[in-house]
């Protein structure tokens, strides 16, 4: 190795299904309109998948993508990490589904599940192996397929949520100039609250479920379960929290912090960060009006679009930045 070691991300893919889910679809299931929609999320629409589709199908196609982008084939991936709380099955696991559908050598492939911060997770584990000196190219994907936990009786649920993938390509670079240099992942920071898990609930299909005397589960029971009112409020002030560390972050080191790039989650409360921080609304990257909530998949699928269209370029400083269900939350900071 000829110098410090940095992973930066080499290429990046998507994947979305092509089935279209606006918000009029839902008046005739529940008392809602597309005008109560747009003004309490900001979401138009989103999109749901076709029936023979999974996660793991999105996942890699969003693999494929990110793949060529970075300039490698397959057997040069030497890590694939899913984060995902809808699987295509338990075992295999979607990174596995995805390792074989590749072609890809034997390599380590898990899942991990931490809800909408997962794909932060997976990043900062990646990161963690790859400085380790046994990974050169990682595979990190976050895919996920909301749609089949939703209970669409419940407007205060169904009505975020959307199907997708997201992947990017981490490669480690061993550069003599990386202390000079903004360039690749750095300053992660993760936690954790299980003491107010009982906000954000997705049952698992193994878990001791009570049916009642006709044999069936509860209303309710086996579908995603949401405290809108409590939830809001958690990721406003952690969304806050992490953009002021950041921003301070970045004018230590004596950069810009150039884009936010949040998981895509609800419209205001990007707003009410924005408006405790003052960082400027148009260098955050948002997409949710067209996707809706995809959870671990939303902030590889936002990173992927703000690149393929060149707003961001190279030089410049991202925030990735999610919260989600256990609860979790977690950011890194991207150099391109």
């Amino acid at each position: 190795m000829t110098g410090p070691i940095r992973v930066v991300v080499s290429g990046t893919g998507s994947e979305v299904p092509t089935r279209v889910m606006a918000n009029a679809a839902f008046e005739s299931m529940i008392d809602t309109s597309d005008e109560w929609i747009r003004t309490r999320t900001g979401i138009r629409e989103r999109r749901f998948i076709e029936p023979g589709d999974t996660s793991a199908t999105l996942g890699v196609r969003a693999s494929r993508k990110a793949i060529e982008s970075a300039g490698i084939s397959p057997d040069e991936i030497d890590l694939i990490i899913c984060a995902t709380i809808t699987p295509a099955m338990m075992s295999p696991t979607n990174a596995c589904i995805i390792q074989a559908e590749l072609g890809c050598r034997p390599v380590p492939a898990f899942d991990l599940a931490a809800a909408c911060t997962g794909f932060v997770y997976a990043l900062s584990v990646a990161d963690a192996m790859m400085r380790s000196g046994t990974v050169r190219h990682a595979l990190v994907v976050g895919a996920e397929v909301l749609s089949k936990a939703l209970d669409f009786t419940d407007r205060n649920t169904c009505i975020l949520f959307g199907d997708g993938a997201g992947a990017v390509v981490l490669s480690r670079v061993d550069d003599a100039n990386a202390e000079a240099s903004n360039r690749g992942l750095s300053c992660f920071q993760l936690h954790s609250d299980g003491r107010r898990g009982d906000l954000i609930q997705m049952p698992s299909s193994v878990t001791d479920q009570t049916p009642n005397a006709e044999g069936q589960l509860h209303p309710g029971q086996q579908y995603l379960w949401m405290h809108g009112r409590e939830v809001f409020k958690f990721a406003v002030q952690r969304l806050t929290d992490i953009l002021r560390q950041a921003m301070a972050e970045c004018e230590a080191r004596g950069v810009t912090l150039d884009w936010v790039v949040p998981h895509q989650v609800n419209q205001r409360i990007i707003d009410s960060a924005l408006d405790h921080t003052g960082f400027p609304g148009e260098r955050v990257m948002v997409n949710l009006d067209r996707y809706g909530n995809t959870s671990a998949a939303s902030v590889p699928i936002a990173l992927d679009e703000l690149l393929r269209t060149g707003r961001a370029s190279t030089g410049q400083t991202l925030l990735l930045v999610a919260f989600g269900g256990g609860l979790t939350w977690g950011s890194a900071l991207l150099g391109l």
